[in-house]
């Protein structure tokens, strides 16, 4: 069984396409990441297992090949984590291909299944409105970051469960109404002070010509 899902990497300040590429075979029980990932991706492994199992769902006990496409570009950070997850549970006949196959994820797993944030959410989501994706699923811990983004349906999840009862039709998954930058802003609060900053005069006096 052979399932897709797209995501996104992250190349310095850049976002790139990343296809989630998941292979389930018989054989002796292995899980392998391939495509260039590094350490933390490798890792993944570990996460994406434990999330599965208790979220309440079955980890195969079969040859498991993930690859990370395009092989050429390297994959760093946990952002694949839950695109794994739910590749595999896809494979396992859990969704439907069909259900995730115009949808870009990204998000970290806990270990209990919950997602957790990523770095470089904004770049990434903005990536994928630029390659003409119409759907974004991104952690709910992220929203903010990326809620004022126009062109592209913008899906928070919570947890592994909740992104399966959103692709099943169970319980879906409101996409989010695009704030503006302006509103979004006005009610944020800054704690933290130029004064406790040590050091950095040239830096602190560029900040302070920019906001004049």
């Amino acid at each position: 069984m052979l399932s897709f899902i797209s995501s996104c990497g992250l190349s310095g300040i850049d976002g790139f396409a990343v296809s989630v590429e998941v292979n389930l075979a018989h054989g002796m029980p292995m899980f392998e990441v391939v495509g260039l990932p590094d350490a933390s991706v490798k890792e993944s492994r570990e996460r994406v297992r434990a999330a599965i199992k208790n979220s309440g769902y079955s980890f195969p006990a079969e040859r498991l090949t993930v690859n990370l496409a395009p092989a050429d570009m390297k994959k760093e950070g946990p952002a694949f984590d839950l695109p794994i997850a739910l590749g595999i549970l896809t494979c396992l006949g859990l969704m439907d291909q069909q259900a995730v196959q115009d949808v870009c994820i990204f998000g970290e797993l806990s270990l209990d299944g919950s997602v957790r944030s990523v770095r470089g959410a904004l770049p990434m989501v903005i990536s994928a409105i630029e390659r003409g994706v119409k759907k974004v699923m991104v952690p709910a811990d992220n929203l903010n970051e990326v809620c004022c983004l126009e062109g592209a349906e913008i899906y928070p999840v919570s947890s592994l469960c909740e992104a399966v009862r959103h692709f099943t039709n169970q319980i879906p998954i409101a996409p989010c109404a695009p704030v503006k930058y302006s509103a979004l802003i006005s009610h944020r609060e800054f704690n933290e002070d130029f004064c406790h900053v040590k050091g950095q005069r040239s830096a602190k006096r560029a900040l302070e010509i920019a906001a004049a």
